[in-house]
């Protein structure tokens, strides 16, 4: 009997022992995303057809804030607006941005339409 409760004691401070551990790791490596890549790549249709030429809209989004890439650039998006929404996005700054991403407690959909209202 008291092999049981000491495995089971045993067991338990390890899974404790290395949640503790996994959390920590989480932290440490944790990547953080720039806001204006999520907010471009949200304006964006989602169809990844890379007809901008780059690897689908993720591509695209990270090439348009290095400067890589124009806002006309994705094709499909222009018959829905992407390069006035582009536009505007890029007249932010960070902290603007970063304060509309706040006021819609991280709805990226809620932050693109908030912005073109502006």
């Amino acid at each position: 009997m008291t092999v049981i409760i000491s495995t089971i004691i045993l067991l338990g401070v390890m899974g404790f022992g290395f949640g503790i551990f996994l959390a920590f790791a989480a932290k440490k490596f944790e990547v953080k995303e720039d806001v204006r890549t999520i907010a471009v790549q949200a304006s964006l249709p989602g169809i990844n057809c890379g007809a901008c030429g780059f690897p689908g809209c993720s591509g695209f989004a990270k090439a348009y804030i290095e400067n890589r890439a124009k806002n006309d650039g994705c094709l499909p998006g222009r018959k829905s607006g992407v390069p006035q929404k582009l536009e505007k996005i890029s007249k932010l700054t960070d902290d603007q941005l970063q304060k509309f991403f706040e006021e819609t407690e991280g709805d990226i959909e809620k932050t693109i339409k908030k912005i073109m209202e502006n």
